[in-house]
């Protein structure tokens, strides 16, 4: 990605809290389309705590210089990375990076487990 992109994660409350998270953590992308809610949903996960929230897709909530979930969703297939930029007491704005630059070791069989237990 030649230009930066940065989105928003709102709503840890219910997952891990934004405590959980710290300026320069890598977080993986994931689409997740069967959000009845949402169909451009946008999770965030940490191996191994899993999920830790969803990108923020609605345009009035959206901090300035951030794109929502919806703005992006279509510019990686299904899993990309980013960097944990900025936290504050319920929100973390990450830098969205390209998947070249993170060795993912056995990230599709994690994505999987995850994806088959939440459809549990």
């Amino acid at each position: 990605m030649s230009t930066k992109l940065f989105a928003a994660m709102y709503g840890m409350d219910d997952y891990q809290g934004v405590q959980a998270l710290h300026v320069g953590d890598t977080l993986y992308l994931v689409k997740d389309p069967d959000n009845r809610l949402d169909h451009h949903a946008i999770k965030v996960v940490i191996p191994p705590i899993g999920a830790v929230g969803y990108i923020v897709n609605d345009s009035t909530l959206v901090p300035h210089g951030c794109w929502t979930g919806a703005g992006f969703y279509d510019a990686f297939h299904q899993l990309t990375c980013a960097k944990v930029r900025f936290t504050m007491r319920d929100m973390v704005i990450m830098e969205l990076i390209e998947m070249s630059h993170i060795p993912v070791p056995q990230m599709d069989s994690f994505i999987t487990g995850w994806q088959s237990r939440e459809n549990a």
